[in-house]
């Protein structure tokens, strides 16, 4: 089995097994998922739409990429998920997406909040991207490492200069990096032993006659990073050095011992908003107690 076929099968178990249990769908946030399917085009990659509790709007999960992590013969293999939202009318966020992206989700979007199966394959594939996750595996020992990376403000400027897009990438992709590291505490029965938040400086992106990035000082690129061990020598401690950008400022480090864990928000940086979950920290088993449809 190659990389990119492990993960499209194991987050299809996460979610699969959350939409049976209604505990763990409640834990998590978790309110729907669907595989998104083709139209009138094939996909090249597997994706997932997700709907999240008391939040508006929905998400995309695109697989972007597999590849195995680390030096010759590691058991280390990372998936790189594209993290896309799509803001419903009515959401305080849509006013900074860019007009074409408006257009798009005011006219091209199904009741679902998701474009139209006829539709999903003209969209460009940057539109609505908020942000990136990785979710890293050992092989051997099953530890597991999940990272978020994406920009407080997601702005774009034209060739005046003008701002055309202004969004909160961040706060928009932290939910789905939320809701994955929870859906496998939750089903693989672990917990997490540590979250690290880092910070790296921003950027602007000008569109004229090409794509310039542009430094802005009051732009914070950031990183977080959820670790699941497993056996002994925490080959997660392994993975995260693998995925962390060694230049990155640290602004904080947390360490979970055993025990239970209340929710609570990181005191970090506020451009970087992290709020520790309680489904991060899995053990009990669940009963099914729901009907899942595969389509």
């Amino acid at each position: 089995m190659n990389a990119a076929e492990l993960f499209r099968l194991r987050f299809q178990s996460l979610v699969a097994r959350a939409l049976a249990v209604s505990e763990i769908a409640s834990r998590t946030g978790l309110a729907g998922a669907s595989e998104v399917w083709g139209g009138d085009e094939p996909r090249e990659r597997p994706a997932w739409y997700l709907w999240l509790r008391d939040a508006p709007g929905a998400w995309q999960l695109e697989l972007s990429g597999a590849e195995p992590l680390g030096p010759a013969g590691a058991r280390g293999v990372v998936g790189r998920f594209t993290v896309r939202y799509y803001p419903s009318p009515a959401a305080p966020t849509f006013e900074s997406f860019s007009p074409e992206e408006r257009r798009i989700a005011a006219g091209a979007l199904d009741g679902t909040g998701t474009p139209r199966i006829e539709l999903a394959s003209r969209i460009p594939d940057a539109l609505f991207t908020v942000g990136s996750v990785e979710w890293a595996l050992d092989l051997d020992g099953d530890a597991a490492v999940f990272a978020l990376a994406s920009l407080d403000r997601l702005r774009t400027r034209d060739e005046r200069g003008d701002v055309v897009r202004d969004v909160p990438g961040w706060r928009l992709a932290m939910p789905i990096f939320s809701l994955l590291a929870g859906l496998h505490g939750q089903v693989e029965r672990c917990a997490a032993s540590r979250l690290v938040l880092s910070r790296l400086p921003g950027f602007e992106l000008v569109v004229g006659g090409g794509v310039e990035h542009l430094a802005v000082p009051e732009i914070a690129q950031g990183e977080a990073f959820v670790l699941f061990p497993a056996g002994r020598g925490d080959p997660s401690e392994l993975l995260l050095d693998l995925l962390q950008d060694p230049v990155a400022d640290i602004i904080a480090d947390l360490s979970f011992s055993p025990g239970v864990h209340p929710p609570h928000d990181i005191d970090g940086d506020p451009r970087l908003p992290m709020r520790v979950s309680s489904a991060w920290f899995g053990g009990g088993a669940h009963v099914a107690d729901r009907l899942v449809c595969s389509c």
